[in-house]
């Protein structure tokens, strides 16, 4: 009997860490289980021909909001070619109303509800018994003639040390990848649009083995580990401990956590300033700072606290501080949510995430969806399209916001002009507001964009609204070069200046003024340096823009160098009497 574990991830970056769980785990008792993995963003033809090439007998796939639709699709396809297939389905897509699935979809033979691991094998367990009992088998669901049987639930596994590792031992296939990765399960929160919610209690892996498998993860070089604990400092013992190690154990790898801010005590901002950068990156769900929000959503949070140490993690560390927003709550209106927006975007994180209200199979507020006047996609990711209090027109309009927020804020490339507009409107909320207005005026959101182009747009924004153009082409040419790492400028940056060009020629000439301002650049070529770094005139300094973009004039004109590394730009001025003695 051939056994096939697969699924299809949202991106070909990403890994499913529970199939990959269930597969180490079954392929001890039942060698003959395999696993393949593809991607939503691949030609569904193309991915029901190559599973069905692999002549299974058994087809499992694990099912998510993202990858439900096709993989409903191909398994009628596989059933139509392969009738004696059989397929089994698990993961919380299918959790909540297994019968109706069954019942929709009768090329589905059986359902796992809960956490797969044990499930999976003890079903395969009876499949290859000379006399299947199925009804032993916890947490699963399946026909009967006519009727449909839902066994007894499954307790969630108390022993997480049974488990093993998830990934096979040589990882080299998974160092570009987005790794998955666990040190607990459960949450102690109880947050109504999150499944998590249903779960009681947290549940924890072996230290010792945690320190170790995170060990493997950087020894190998991989790119990224996320790890998926719901609330990863919700016991900070535990998350100072680990945070501890990996300092200790530096590497190319980066670690993304999810937290919660207002956890974090000065202890841990103590570990986490010796970091280096480019280790940790902590994503916070702020989602909302309306009080009676919070409180529908059963949502805690200290708002002062979070927003306090946010702003330490910004100032005092290196951490990545990605911040996370849900549009759709019940309770808060769209210039409510504009409240949230601009107390959120006004502690400076590296990133803030806008995402919109999912309904989730299962969740609180799902069940509640009548009480609140939700309205949503019936079809997934079931996402809300109105409420009580929010309209669609509203919604539709934070989409746009969410685009040019993504666009302008989150790339970090528009530092500069961003400070300065942003400082010039009521909020910064009302500004991208206004900017997502003149943006669907214009049809900009009607076509696709080079990344360059975003510069001009937000130069066009300015003049149409009657911003000093002469600024904003300062800024944005700040912001080009340091963003862009280039050495050539755009038309709208103004026309090359020749003479300083030449003045840099020759300041590069002097291995004095090499040694002196970019000494690992030592021994190219002036050629080579120029390749590698770039002179530009400004009409006031723009550096003093990030620093308080309120006040005007920002000086005199200055001549800042621009020198591209390997993995950042450094920036300085260069002082006009050192031009003038070439």
């Amino acid at each position: 009997m051939k056994v096939l574990l697969t699924t299809l991830n949202a991106k070909y970056v990403h890994t499913s860490l529970a199939l990959w769980y269930i597969y180490q785990y079954s392929r001890r008792f039942h060698p003959e289980v395999e696993f393949k993995e593809y991607n939503i963003n691949q030609d569904l033809a193309w991915v029901c021909g190559e599973i069905y090439r692999e002549k299974a007998d058994v087809i499992g796939f694990s099912c998510n909001i993202w990858n439900i639709e096709q993989i409903l699709t191909i398994s009628r396809r596989i059933k139509q070619v392969a009738p004696d297939t059989v397929i089994i389905l698990g993961g919380p897509e299918v959790w909540e109303d297994p019968e109706g699935i069954l019942e929709d979809n009768p090329e589905i033979d059986y359902i796992i509800c809960g956490e797969g691991e044990i499930a999976f094998k003890e079903w395969l367990d009876e499949l290859k018994s000379p006399c299947p009992d199925f009804v032993k088998v916890r947490g699963l669901v399946f026909r009967d003639g006519e009727r449909t049987v839902r066994t007894v639930a499954r307790p969630d596994i108390e022993d997480l040390s049974v488990l093993p590792f998830p990934y096979p031992e040589d990882l080299t296939p998974f160092r570009q990848k987005l790794v998955y990765y666990e040190t607990t399960r459960g949450c102690p929160f109880q947050c109504q649009y999150c499944l998590s919610a249903n779960e009681k209690g947290v549940r924890y892996f072996p230290m010792e083995r945690v320190k170790e498998e995170l060990l493997r993860f950087i020894r190998a070089g991989i790119r990224q580990v996320k790890l998926v604990d719901r609330s990863f400092n919700c016991n900070l013992k535990w998350a100072k401990e680990i945070w501890r190690f990996l300092i200790a154990h530096p590497g190319e790898t980066n670690f993304h956590f999810e937290v919660v801010g207002d956890l974090l005590d000065e202890e841990a901002f103590e570990i986490l300033k010796e970091a280096p950068a480019g280790m940790f990156q902590f994503e916070i769900g702020v989602q909302s700072t309306h009080l009676e929000t919070l409180t529908l959503i059963r949502r805690r949070m200290d708002w002062e606290r979070l927003a306090h140490n946010v702003r330490r993690l910004v100032a005092e560390t290196k951490v990545f501080v990605h911040l996370d927003l849900i549009a759709g709550l019940p309770a808060e209106d769209y210039l409510t949510f504009g409240g949230t927006f601009n107390q959120t975007f006004l502690l400076n994180p590296h990133r803030l995430q806008l995402g919109f209200l999912k309904l989730l199979r299962g969740s609180g507020l799902r069940a509640r969806a009548e009480e609140y006047g939700y309205r949503f996609t019936r079809e997934t990711p079931y996402e809300v399209l109105g409420n009580r209090w929010i309209t669609y027109d509203e919604l539709l309009q934070l989409k746009t916001i969410e685009e040019l927020l993504e666009r302008y804020h989150n790339t970090g490339r528009f530092r500069a002009a961003l400070a300065y507009l942003i400082s010039r409107h009521a909020s910064p909320f009302a500004f991208f507001e206004s900017l997502a207005q003149w943006w669907k005026r214009r049809g900009l959101d009607e076509m696709s964009h080079k990344r360059k182009d975003y510069y001009g747009f937000l130069r066009d924004y300015s003049r149409d609204h009657g911003f000093d153009t002469e600024v904003i082409r300062n800024l944005l040419k700040y912001d080009y070069l340091s963003g862009e790492r280039s050495v050539e400028l755009p038309e709208w940056a103004g026309p090359p200046d020749r003479e300083l060009a030449s003045r840099a020629y020759s300041f590069w000439k002097n291995p004095d003024n090499v040694i002196g301002r970019i000494p690992e650049y030592e021994g190219l070529s002036v050629r080579e340096i120029l390749r590698k770094t770039y002179m530009a005139g400004f009409d006031f300094d723009p550096r003093r823009v990030l620093e308080c973009p309120e006040t005007e004039p920002f000086g005199g004109p200055v001549v800042l160098l621009f020198v591209y590394g390997p993995d950042q730009v450094r920036i300085a001025e260069i002082e006009a009497e050192a031009l003038r003695d070439e």
